[in-house]
């Protein structure tokens, strides 16, 4: 199932991507959600291309409906999520683009999309263009489709979260 979403932050592009890049800020929003940041792995230096590797454990009540009656028969009461960034170096302009791949491996799901950070006059506009992908015969497709409507309501908090991170 595709997804297309976008937000703002007032903040510019380069303290969007440090929060979003930074382990301290990952593990406090993991842990925000009861799960918690198993493994993280930053390579590159903000002025130029960033990798980053994430694994995450959550917990399955905080997976959409249709996922959580699959999981909680099948996969148990945690998720291990593992998450790959790749981040261009910043363009002159500020703005910054990401490709992430999300591997939940016990549930044969992959969410790819493409995170752009575009400098705006108050601050950041976040774009989100991807896809999920279940491969669970018979009800793969059903389960990406939950997953689907749940991206927008993840961009907001994650918009909130960040907000929230560089008032502090």
């Amino acid at each position: 199932m595709a997804f297309k979403e976008s937000t703002t932050i007032a903040h510019p592009p380069a303290d969007v991507f440090s929060a979003l890049a930074g382990e301290d800020f990952n593990r406090k929003v993991t842990e925000g959600l009861g799960g918690e940041l198993v493994a993280f792995e930053r390579q590159g230096e903000p002025a130029g291309p960033v990798s980053v590797t994430m694994i995450r454990s959550v917990p399955v009540h905080r997976l959409p409906e249709a996922v959580q009656k699959f999981a909680g028969k099948f996969l148990g009461d945690k998720l291990r999520l593992e998450q790959q960034e790749n981040w261009s170096a910043p363009a002159a302009d500020g703005s910054r683009t990401g490709q992430l791949v999300i591997t939940v491996g016990a549930a044969k799901a992959t969410a790819t999309a493409e995170q752009r950070l575009v400098p705006t006059e108050s601050g950041t506009d976040v774009q989100v263009d991807g896809y999920v992908e279940c491969k669970i015969p018979l009800v793969g497709s059903k389960l990406a489709q939950a997953a689907e409507p749940r991206v927008g309501k993840v961009l907001a908090r994650q918009s909130r979260e960040v907000t929230a991170w560089l008032d502090r």
